[in-house]
């Protein structure tokens, strides 16, 4: 797993948006492409954190 912020440091705080896109193929679960958008200012969510879990091999992303 690559984590790409390009040149600026990463601010959760400063996330308006969140977007999980599926590359690795579409399954009978999941589609291919965009699976999920959240806006903060539509209300999707107020604050975004992010939790490492199971010794490094979960990545839990919880929206309040």
């Amino acid at each position: 797993m690559k984590i790409e912020t390009g040149t600026s440091k990463l601010e959760i705080g400063k996330i308006n948006r969140l977007e999980i896109i599926n590359h690795a193929g579409a399954t009978e679960y999941l589609p291919f492409g965009r699976v999920l958008t959240a806006h903060k200012e539509l209300g999707d969510f107020s604050s975004l954190t992010m939790s490492i879990q199971d010794g490094g091999q979960t990545l839990k992303i919880f929206l309040d």
